[in-house]
């Protein structure tokens, strides 16, 4: 009897702890694969223009803006879990005095990253600060120092695991915003450098960088016309920033697409979407979307053109890591071995089996596809004399 108590109770302390350790939302039931206002009537109030939310690694803290649609000034409201209820959302109390946009969770929850006002402008000018949790209170709030802040407005600022923060800015002079970056360096955020992969002849801002650093999603004007949608970028193998793409047509619409931000297990994909009248900013709320439709296979360690004899079968062995995918970690991969009889691909070991009798410059496809049916493909070029 008391073996059987015992073993009731361990499986009640791993229910238990299995219950604490799931991601919980403020309570809303996942979203599909099509964006969702995320709790509607409660964080997403029609007629209130919501933008920007942020949940700490552990979800159990939140915090979003609101605009006031007078003015435009910035407010940032507050939530979190209390005895595993999460409270209504109020007014961030560290914040309650100053007009502050955009929050921003550091990845161990213990900062917040805001923009806010610059005294005596109008709520257009901005600088980046950071409100630090201590003894389990938000209290301190300061203005980031060293080369994130310029006389210009920065817009936002996001975060790694190694603080290095990632901001926009429109210090460039040429009045556009574009998207830097910033190390923390003995206590000081020096040497901002514009990301140039990134940049381009229209403003981008609204950035969300992964946590690793292993991607970044931002907003840009997808043309003069139509108003910001939602990009992504990864970072290969050198740590350079591939060409930005825009996300599936089902994220990005005809209304304005912005503040993104993605779960700490890249599950979901949070972001704002705004609409406008003849009169002006119409709408604003909060939507939120599962990731199968925003994370795609890419190159992440490109193998270099190969050069190889005719007549002689000849291994070449391609990078495990040759492809990789966020939120897809087994993906399936292929070779369009079907037009060359020569070739031969075993995907367990990414090996290519090559006997060629004839010279020339042949082009591989190889394609990487997740289980969501997304795939990408890279040319391999062989050369064979």
């Amino acid at each position: 009897m008391i073996k059987t108590a015992s073993f009731f109770l361990l499986i009640s302390i791993l229910m238990a702890c299995h219950t604490h350790n799931k991601p919980d939302y403020y309570g809303q039931s996942e979203p599909t694969a099509s964006p969702e206002i995320f709790a509607e009537n409660t964080i997403s109030v029609k007629g209130r223009l919501e933008h920007g939310i942020s949940f700490t690694s552990n979800t159990e803290e939140l915090t979003f803006g609101v605009l006031n649609k007078e003015d435009f000034n910035g407010v940032i409201y507050y939530s979190n879990k209390q005895a595993g209820t999460w409270s209504e959302p109020i007014i961030f109390e560290a914040l309650k005095d100053v007009s502050a946009y955009l929050p921003y969770f550091a990845p161990d929850g213990k900062s917040l990253l805001y923009a806010q006002s610059q005294a005596d402008t109008t709520n257009g000018f901005t600088d980046i600060w950071l409100l630090k949790k201590k003894h389990g209170s938000w209290a301190e709030a300061e203005k980031v120092n060293g080369s994130v802040n310029s006389l210009s407005r920065e817009s936002n600022a996001s975060m790694t695991h190694n603080n290095t923060i990632y901001f926009c800015s429109n210090r460039g002079g040429n009045g556009l915003a574009d998207i830097y970056r910033a190390l923390l360096i003995n206590g000081e955020y020096q040497n901002a450098e514009r990301i140039d992969a990134i940049s381009s002849v229209r403003d981008e801002e609204s950035v969300f960088i992964a946590a690793d650093e292993s991607y970044l999603i931002f907003s840009r004007y997808a043309t003069n016309k139509n108003g910001p949608d939602l990009f992504i970028s990864y970072r290969d193998i050198k740590g350079n920033w591939m060409e930005p793409t825009p996300l599936d047509y089902s994220i990005n619409s005809v209304n304005w697409e912005r503040r993104p931000f993605v779960s700490a297990d890249n599950k979901h994909l949070f972001f704002t979407r705004m609409s406008f009248n003849q009169t002006g900013l119409e709408e604003s709320d909060i939507y939120w979307v599962n990731t199968q439709k925003v994370f795609k296979p890419y190159v992440f360690n490109s193998p270099p053109e190969q050069s190889i004899l005719r007549g002689k079968e000849t291994i070449i062995q391609l990078p495990a890591d040759y492809f990789k995918d966020i939120d897809n970690p087994l993906l399936n991969i292929s070779v369009n071995q079907e037009e060359f009889s020569w070739i031969g691909f075993d995907q367990q070991t990414m090996t290519l089996s090559l006997n060629p009798n004839q010279s020339g410059t042949y082009e591989l496809i190889i394609t990487a596809r997740d289980s969501f049916s997304n795939e990408t493909k890279h040319q391999l070029k062989i050369n064979v004399k």
